[in-house]
């Protein structure tokens, strides 16, 4: 098992946060990995399950996936349902003084020989680079959209 984990800011309340962070279908718009995502039970609540299809070390990965928790602006929890190995990701959520919020995302992923040959340790630093990139990329994206014109 690899546990992978990474925190980071963004720049808004907990809630806006976790409802961009905690939307399967708005994962292709801040993860550059995400290819596709579609809910097939209704909105995201915890027993919601959804497909979701990456594009991350020249492989393609498709998977089934089920949201174990969901309480706005302080966690979410998922786990793989179906697919090419099994994964639990979380997000939680606290807010700075400054209103603006801190996320810590767990990774945990039995990979087995999916990725032939590679060494835990280096599986384990390209997802977390991943994260670190696409959060990055995220906390842009909400600057911009919460910023007042000029």
């Amino acid at each position: 098992m690899i546990k992978a984990e990474y925190a980071f800011d963004l720049p808004v309340p907990p809630e806006d946060a976790f409802a961009r962070l905690s939307d399967p279908v708005r994962d292709p718009e801040w993860q550059s990995a995400c290819v596709h995502t579609r809910l097939l039970n209704g909105q995201p609540r915890p027993g919601c399950q959804y497909e979701i299809t990456f594009q991350l070390i020249g492989k393609r990965m498709s998977f089934t996936v089920e949201i174990d928790e969901f309480a706005p602006g302080r966690l979410s929890k998922f786990h793989t349902l179906e697919g090419p190995f099994h994964y639990i990701g979380t997000y939680a959520y606290t807010e700075h003084a400054d209103g603006t919020t801190g996320v810590h995302w767990t990774f945990e992923v039995e990979p087995g020989d999916y990725f032939g040959i590679m060494p835990k340790p280096l599986l384990r630093k390209v997802l977390v680079n991943q994260v670190k990139k696409d959060s990055g990329k995220l906390a842009d994206q909400l600057t911009r959209t919460t910023q007042p014109p000029s």
